[in-house]
């Protein structure tokens, strides 16, 4: 009496899991559905520069805008703004603001907080308007807090006598913030040597 054995040979084998992971690589390929897509702004440039997903569902923006009309509703100060804008899970807007003096301000992050408000971190070159906290000279770092409907409650501006660039900020566990940015000044609020041209500049809040 035999036993049938069903023999596979390795080139068979080898060919069939070649094809399967062809297959799945292929898949895995596949380009991303958009869900939905909204666009906001006025007549002039506006730009987003910094999204996060908030503790609602929704999202919170920053950007800049140079328009006073359209879907900037809290009118313009003069020049470039910062632009907040606050979106539903579904990307219609709840609310926005805008923030700025006469002359350029360009916001690059913001980060939700753990009270529910946002912090906002930029660039200003300006010295009036809603920039509160004085002027170095050129751009500074200007960091806001804003509750959690986008009213201001503070805020700082941080720098020197050249120009200075925040690019990110975040909230630490101890409940300040650190931010990050570049700087080409040697003076005012930055403590240590400059080491030529822009170098890195971070600082940590309370």
């Amino acid at each position: 009496m035999c036993n049938n054995i069903n023999f596979i040979s390795p080139k068979f084998l080898m060919i069939f899991l070649l094809s399967f992971f062809s297959v799945s690589v292929l898949k895995g390929q596949e380009a991303p559905v958009i869900t939905w897509d909204k666009t906001y702004g006025g007549s002039s440039e506006d730009r987003g520069n910094s999204i996060q997903q908030t503790s609602d569902g929704g999202y919170i923006v920053a950007g800049r805008t140079w328009s006073d009309n359209g879907d900037v509703s809290d009118g313009n100060n003069g020049g470039s703004d910062y632009w907040i804008l606050k979106l539903d899970g579904l990307g219609n807007k709840e609310w926005d603001k805008t923030y700025g003096g006469s002359s350029e301000d360009y916001t690059e992050s913001i980060q939700q907080t753990s009270d529910g408000g946002y912090i906002v971190a930029g660039s200003t070159w300006s010295n009036d308007g809603d920039i509160s906290d004085g002027y170095n000279g050129l751009y500074d770092y200007w960091i806001i807090k804003l509750d959690g409907s986008g009213n201001k409650e503070w805020d700082k501006t941080y720098g020197g006598s050249e120009s200075d660039w925040v690019h990110s900020i975040q909230q630490t566990s101890d409940g300040g913030y650190i931010v990050a940015g570049s700087t080409r000044s040697n003076d005012g609020d930055i403590s240590d040597v400059n080491n030529g041209f822009y170098d890195s500049w971070i600082i940590k809040l309370d």
